[in-house]
C-alpha cells in the first residue's frame, strides 16, 4: 500500500475492537489508519508509518432499536450497507458525502465528509457514541447508545474530523431519523452571479425548509430540495420565487442529484473549502473569481477552485481547507491553515492525546506551521 508516496510496508486488519487494541498495543512505530481509501489525498502529506490499520473487516451491526431511532455499528460498515438496512425500517441517517456509499463511517466521520444534505447538519450531528482505540492500545468510550445522554465530554466532536490523529475510530452509536415521506426538487438558471445571489437571499426569507441548497457556478444553477410530508413538499414547491423552475420527483429528482454529484467530482484542484455567511458567498466568488464553485446556500460552506496562489489571501479572510488537491500542492499548502489559538489548541490536543505522535503522523496540524 502506497500513501502520498509513503510505501507501507505492512497491513493490519483487525475483526473485533479487541483485536484492535491488541494489535495497537503491539505496535511500537507509527500507524496510518484507512477505511475504504475514498479520502486518502485529504490532509497534509503521510509521514512515514510502520504499518497501516484496515479497519474495513470492523463491519458488524452491533445493536439496532428501530424503534429508539439509534443504531450502532462498528466503523468499517458502508454508508451503502447501512442505508441498505435502514430502509427496511423506513429509516435514513440524512447524509450524503460527496465521497459516495463506498465510504466507510469511519472514514465518513475521520474527514467529516460532507455533501448535498448539508443543510440538515454534518454527520457530528447525528453520534451519539464512540468507541476509540489509542496508539498504546488502550479502549475509550465517550457518548453513550441513547439519544438523551449527558455522560462526560462529548469528545465524539473532537475525533470528528481529526483524521485518526487522536485515536483510532472503532465503533460509532448513532441516532437516526424516519425517511420523508416525499421529496422533490427543482432547479433554476440564471443569468449571472448577481441574479444567483439575488435568487439565494429570496430563497433564505421565503417560509422554506429545504434539506438540500445547492449554487453551482459558472452556469449559476442552483438545486433545492424538500424533503417532508407529501403536503408540505408540494406547498413549498409552490412557494418558489418567481422564475423558471424546472421541478423533479422519483427517477428524474435522483438524476438531479447525481448529476450535482457529477458537477463536484468534475471540479479542478486545487479545490478549497471555504466557510463564509450565506450572505458572503456572492462576495466571495466576486473577489476570488473561481474558475467553478459549488456553494451550500444554506449555510455558506463554498468550494472553489483556484490557484494555489490565491490560498494564503484568502485564508487571511476566511477559514479555508484544502478539500481536494495533488501531493505537490499540499507539499507546499498547508491543507487546515490553522492560525492562533485554535492552532496552538489542536497542537496540545494531538499533544495529550497521542504524546508520542503515532497516529496518522503529519496528517493533521501536525503536519504544518501555525499559519
Amino acid at each position: 500500500m502506497t500513501i502520498d508516496g509513503v510505501e507501507v510496508g505492512q497491513v493490519l486488519a483487525p475483526g473485533t475492537t479487541r483485536e484492535l487494541a491488541e494489535m495497537m498495543g503491539a505496535l511500537e512505530g507509527p500507524v496510518a489508519p484507512v477505511g475504504a481509501g475514498t479520502r486518502l489525498s485529504f490532509g497534509n502529506p503521510l509521514r512515514p508509518v510502520d504499518a497501516a490499520i484496515d479497519t474495513t473487516r470492523l463491519d458488524r451491526l452491533t445493536g439496532y432499536v428501530p424503534a429508539d431511532l439509534t443504531i450502532h455499528l462498528e466503523a468499517g460498515v458502508r454508508l451503502g450497507r447501512l442505508e441498505e438496512i435502514l430502509s427496511e425500517y423506513n429509516q435514513m441517517l440524512p447524509l450524503d458525502p460527496w465521497c459516495g456509499p463506498e465510504a466507510t463511517l469511519g472514514g465518513i466521520i475521520a474527514t467529516n465528509s460532507q455533501g448535498p444534505f448539508r443543510a440538515v447538519g454534518t454527520i457530528r450531528d447525528w453520534i451519539i457514541g464512540m468507541t476509540v482505540v489509542h496508539a498504546g492500545g488502550r479502549i475509550s468510550r465517550t457518548g453513550g447508545r441513547v439519544v438523551k445522554n449527558v455522560t462526560g465530554y462529548d469528545l465524539a466532536k473532537l475525533y470528528t474530523g481529526s483524521l485518526g490523529s487522536l485515536g483510532v475510530i472503532a465503533e460509532v452509536s448513532l441516532k437516526l431519523r424516519s425517511r420523508y415521506e416525499a421529496t422533490a426538487s427543482a432547479r433554476i438558471r440564471l443569468e449571472d452571479a448577481a441574479q444567483a445571489a439575488a435568487m439565494i437571499r429570496a430563497l433564505r426569507a421565503a417560509p422554506l425548509d429545504p434539506v438540500s441548497l445547492v449554487w453551482t457556478g459558472p452556469d449559476n444553477e442552483i438545486r433545492i430540495r424538500f424533503g417532508e410530508h407529501r403536503k408540505a413538499v408540494a406547498w413549498q414547491l409552490a412557494r418558489l420565487p418567481a422564475g423558471e423552475w424546472e421541478t423533479f420527483a422519483g427517477d428524474d429528482e435522483r438524476g438531479l442529484w447525481a448529476e450535482a454529484r457529477t458537477l463536484y467530482e468534475a471540479l479542478g484542484e486545487p479545490l478549497v473549502r471555504v466557510a463564509v455567511l450565506p450572505s458572503r458567498i456572492a462576495d466571495l466568488i466576486d473577489r476570488f473569481r473561481p474558475r467553478r464553485w459549488l456553494a451550500h446556500g444554506a449555510n455558506g460552506i463554498t468550494l472553489i477552485e483556484v490557484g494555489p496562489e490565491a490560498i494564503p489571501e484568502l485564508r487571511r479572510e476566511f477559514p479555508a481547507i484544502l478539500e481536494r488537491a495533488s501531493l505537490g500542492t499540499r507539499r507546499v499548502v498547508p491543507t487546515f491553515g490553522v492560525r492562533g489559538p485554535a492552532y496552538d489548541t489542536m497542537r496540545r490536543l494531538k499533544t495529550a492525546f497521542d504524546p508520542e505522535g503515532r497516529l496518522n503522523p503529519g496528517r493533521h496540524v501536525d503536519g504544518e506551521a501555525a499559519a
